[in-house]
């Protein structure tokens, strides 16, 4: 009977059809709730996971708690979207495993119901973000080879131009065209070097004088400032422009302390501007002063060599006078008187022939005198700059400099063109 009851009050007492919310309703109430929790950007700290850069260039990374787990023991992840609007003045690459300190707006991502971390600022946790840039960029081209001192030219020993990229109305720029003029013709190629668009205007500076072959030597640099103002040689596209650069760069940024990544793949490094117009200089004051030495050693020769025959002269004339008759006709006299006019008839025309001869043998000096061919006319001239003697035209070419020593100097020139004359 118990069991009837029972079937009879379940069939006249039906449940009644439970009361829904639609997704969009929970998700709403979801995101009221993150935003009224989170009303504004926070600070978070945590470890860089699963970054990847995309294409339409916003970064896409998670932050991992490396303390706290939940109930299942994994770690706690909050996924990041690092926008392209907002990351462009990133100065470092975002890295797996990176510890960093993001500011962002926690919001709720509705067409997949997750939360995440808008992100509109992330600084490296430990290091500041331009060390850290520094840091990466120094390791990354230091791996491609970029500093490796094999591929570093040496400074052409003579150049003629210099070019110099710089700000034009910088103090610097200055002080390096007023050490430089009177020794070499200078070109400056302006351009900014500091701030937004700096490093690209460097890089651009650079390839235009490669492009149109503007100078024999490159000085890319600038006077002191704060990391900040000479942020612009630590970027990539400026030590691109200077490892493919065909002329030699000189880089000359900063104070002597301040050491760039430009420093590091130039061929050459000042430690101030004013230090790299100085090099220049004294390199091209050693050249005119062993040019000096030379020539002075050329002349010191040649008098050496005078003396010398000077001496033979000399040695000649007292092995004449050890000849002299005086002795000889002493003791003829007493032998035979008869003789006496015959002997100084012949000795008469001796020495009248020995006096002839000594004049010869003068005369054959004199015409063997470097000065005296020097003085007639001729010349010698040597190919720079490794000073060999020219006797053929072949063995120069158009371009190539060449010393001519005359007989009051040397003069120095280059070759237009030359021209080979046939042996008879």
């Amino acid at each position: 009977m118990s069991a009837e009851i029972a079937a009879i009050t379940i069939q006249s007492a039906p449940a009644a059809a439970p009361q829904a919310l639609t997704v969009a309703q929970v998700v709403a109430h979801i995101r009221d709730a993150v935003a009224s929790r989170f009303p504004a950007a926070l600070w978070i700290e945590g470890e860089v996971s699963n970054c990847t850069y995309h294409a339409s260039g916003h970064i896409y990374f998670s932050l991992v708690d490396e303390q706290v787990t939940d109930r299942f023991g994994q770690r706690l992840v909050l996924p990041c979207a690092f926008f392209r609007g907002a990351n462009q003045g990133l100065k470092f690459k975002i890295t797996d495993g990176l510890k960093v300190l993001a500011l962002g707006q926690v919001m709720l991502y509705e067409s997949r119901g997750q939360y995440q971390l808008r992100v509109l600022r992330v600084e490296p946790k430990g290091v500041g973000a331009l060390q850290l840039a520094f840091d990466q960029l120094k390791k990354r081209l230091s791996a491609e080879g970029l500093f490796s001192e094999e591929r570093k030219r040496p400074l052409p020993a003579l150049p003629n131009r210099i070019g110099i990229i710089n700000s034009r109305s910088g103090s610097a720029v200055h002080d390096m065209v007023s050490k430089l003029r009177g020794w070499f013709d200078v070109v400056i190629l302006a351009c900014k070097v500091q701030g937004d668009g700096a490093a690209d205007d460097i890089a651009a500076c650079l390839d235009m004088a490669n492009t149109l072959n503007v100078a024999d030597v490159l000085i890319v640099g600038r006077g002191g400032g704060s990391v900040e103002d000479l942020w612009a040689f630590n970027e990539e596209p400026v030590a691109r422009a200077i490892a493919r650069s065909r002329i030699p760069v000189m880089s000359a940024v900063g104070h002597q302390d301040d050491w760039t990544i430009a420093d590091y793949v130039a061929d050459h490094r000042a430690s101030t501007p004013t230090d790299a117009a100085k090099l220049l200089v004294n390199e091209r004051q050693q050249l005119l002063e062993r040019a000096r030495q030379l020539a002075g050693e050329l002349v010191g020769g040649m008098e050496q060599y005078l003396a010398l025959q000077t001496h033979e002269v000399q040695g000649l004339t007292d092995r004449l006078d050890l000849l002299h008759p005086a002795q000889q006709l002493a003791e003829a006299r007493r032998r035979v008187e008869q003789w006496q006019s015959q002997l100084v008839q012949g000795m008469t025309y001796a020495l009248d022939r020995d006096e002839q001869r000594l004049g010869a043998l003068a005369g054959r000096l004199q015409a063997l005198s470097p000065l005296a061919v020097l003085a007639r006319g001729y010349s010698i001239t040597f190919r720079l700059p490794d000073r060999r003697v020219v006797t053929d035209p072949s063995a120069v070419h158009a371009g190539d400099r060449l010393e001519t020593q005359v007989a009051r100097g040397t003069i120095l020139s280059a070759v237009m063109e030359t021209t080979h004359m046939e042996r008879a």
